[in-house]
């Protein structure tokens, strides 16, 4: 039912995963104050588009949002939670990887400020595991209570 906690966990999930789209996730800024560059899910500043991070952004909020209604199904539920765990460590790799790339491109004239977005997806890996916890006891109880029948 979707009134349980691990639907609460998900639906978490997927909410922190849709704001992590749109916050940034770290700030590149010159060592005289002149030149500010914000990388975000969707690009880093106007010219370096990030499209693996969205994508991996929106695929694990989307994946989330789907395993709320997936109650009934529970072993379907917790690999498609693992898929969703997945997705969020792949959003990290392919954001350190863009990062990686793009300090390639400038010089060392430049110091990071960690914005908030750069959190939340470890919040939402950690909400993510704990639904995947809850959904495993109810698979347990619902199985034996199928032993007592």
């Amino acid at each position: 039912m979707i009134q349980r906690i691990q639907s609460l966990f998900l639906l978490l999930t997927s909410i922190i995963m849709t704001a992590t789209v749109f916050c940034p996730l770290i700030e590149l800024v010159n060592k005289d104050a002149s030149l500010s560059v914000i990388f975000h899910s969707f690009g880093i500043g106007t010219d370096f588009p990030t499209w693996g991070v969205l994508i991996f952004a929106i695929l694990s909020a989307l994946l989330a949002f789907i395993n709320v209604f997936l109650f009934k199904k529970r072993k379907l539920q917790i690999n498609i939670g693992y898929v969703t765990a997945l997705c969020i460590v792949i959003y990290y790799v392919t954001s350190m990887v863009y990062i990686n790339s793009f300090l390639g491109k400038i010089d060392d004239s430049y110091t990071f400020n960690l914005q908030v977005g750069i959190i939340l997806p470890v919040i939402a890996l950690i909400l993510d595991l704990l639904a995947i916890s809850r959904i495993k006891k109810d698979e347990k109880l619902v199985k034996s209570l199928d032993r007592i029948r």
